[in-house]
């Protein structure tokens, strides 16, 4: 679960800023509270501004983050992303932390970069109420040799030194990431670090598409069963999802025969191979030595109570996000994912996505964390969240962009925040001048 992401001098964060899941002294929605070894960390927090306020830029500072874990290091230089709007920080690195709690243990994992250099990079596990514990510091000079300082416990032997200084000398490269080296350093504790940052921080964007409702329904009846009780308790008019099995060639008949080709060379290199197609995606597999094209049909109810069958591509845009979004309601529920959404109203009707967000919330059996970014203020509701579970970007007269918390303003239980929020109670809204002033409809001479 994440616990507090912290950035400064990316995109338009200029000073150090935290984003943190810390919950306070609400007595509000106790199912939304996950105990964390000796800290209570919140099930969800919905993030409001203006355009421009930098929220999704806070998304994307920890899909920055992820990438280079993801990808072991950096693939380019920093420095088209640092702020902007100050010249004194082209030459200041940027900074990125993140803390989570895995395994049963906080991790507080950062690294600090400057153009395609990784200046520092540290691994400690948070000691709450007692000393913080090294798992490793890293240092890069000017000549771009790094200086690794590991905890006692994590060397032990000499094959172990020597490893540490062969990453000194040459093996690990200024660019490159320590973690990224998980699989020569064997190392329990960054391996944890580097799988959940890879496969339990998961961040969609409007244009994000996500083939796990097929992935799922197609591989089991159990995981099928779940899905089309969720998709049916919503007034869609899809009362399930169904898997569809049709052959290769007959897909494809209407294709470039190129397409086909590269289609059945890239199968031979897999079991399987997904495909997006435009409004989703489709699954080619091998079936009784003859491939086959396997994708999802919506079932509808008609008139007489009976089945109808319809491509999905028939389905609105808000249809086909709700189903790109019922995998992350089973990864919340069941696999304690953290999923960062931005911009979670797009193409989804208030209606729906009131519906959605409150049947993640309200369910008291999560076991996951459900982020997003929104104009939406329908959903500024503390019958939904809890005040700390609200937050707020908003740039300063510089340009760069502040975080801050419902719960700092103190509002009371009963206040419709909703309101006060349009009104500019809170900050974080757009400036509206008095269009009369404005002289619009005037002409050049």
């Amino acid at each position: 679960m994440l616990i507090r992401f912290v950035v400064s001098n990316f995109l338009s964060f200029n000073e150090e800023k935290e984003f943190n899941m810390l919950a306070g002294s609400s007595r509000r929605h106790k199912h939304h509270v996950y105990k964390a070894g000796k800290l209570n960390i919140l099930k969800g927090a919905a993030i409001y501004g203006a355009n421009g306020a930098g929220k999704s830029n806070l998304v994307k500072a920890i899909d920055y983050l992820k990438t280079i874990v993801e990808n072991g290091g950096l693939e380019k230089s920093i420095n088209s992303q640092k702020f902007r709007l100050d010249k004194t920080k082209l030459n200041v690195p940027s900074e990125f932390e993140i803390e989570f709690y895995y395994k049963r243990k906080i991790y507080a994992y950062g690294v600090s970069i400057n153009g395609n250099v990784i200046k520092k990079e540290w691994l400690y596990i948070s000691g709450i109420d007692k000393e913080d514990k090294l798992v490793f510091e890293r240092k890069t000079n000017k000549s771009g040799q790094s200086k690794i300082k590991f905890g006692k416990s994590y060397i032990k032997t000499k094959k172990s030194e020597l490893l540490v200084e062969l990453m000194e000398d040459n093996l690990l490269q200024s660019d490159e990431l320590l973690v990224g080296k998980s699989e020569n350093l064997k190392i329990k504790d960054i391996d944890n670090v580097r799988q959940w940052i890879r496969e339990h921080l998961i961040i969609i964007y409007p244009a994000s598409k996500s083939y796990g409702v097929l992935s799922g329904i197609s591989q089991s009846s159990k995981i099928a069963e779940s899905v089309n009780e969720l998709i049916d308790s919503f007034d869609t008019g899809v009362k399930k999802l169904s898997v569809e099995t049709i052959g290769f060639d007959d897909f494809f008949q209407n294709m470039d025969d190129d397409l086909k080709n590269k289609t059945l060379e890239s199968i031979g290199e897999n079991q399987s191979l997904f495909i997006d197609i435009g409004h989703s995606f489709v699954r080619i597999l091998k079936e009784k030595n003859r491939y086959v094209v396997k994708q999802i049909r919506t079932i509808h109810k008609n008139l007489n109570n009976h089945n109808v069958n319809f491509n999905i591509s028939e389905e609105s845009d808000g249809t086909r996000r709700l189903i790109e979004f019922i995998p992350m309601f089973m990864g919340v529920l069941e696999l304690g994912n953290t999923y960062i959404i931005d911009e979670i109203d797009r193409s989804l009707h208030i209606v729906l996505l009131d519906d959605f967000v409150k049947k993640i919330m309200d369910e008291p059996n999560t076991n996951g964390q459900l982020l997003f970014t929104t104009h939406e203020s329908n959903l500024l509701n503390l019958n939904i969240f809890r005040q700390d579970e609200i937050w707020f970007a908003e740039k300063d007269k510089g340009g760069a962009t502040n975080l801050y918390s419902l719960s700092e303003f103190k509002p009371r239980y009963d206040l419709d925040i909703r309101k006060g929020y349009l009104k500019g109670r809170f900050g974080a809204v757009p400036f509206t001048a008095n269009l009369k002033q404005l002289n619009w409809q005037a002409t050049d001479a």
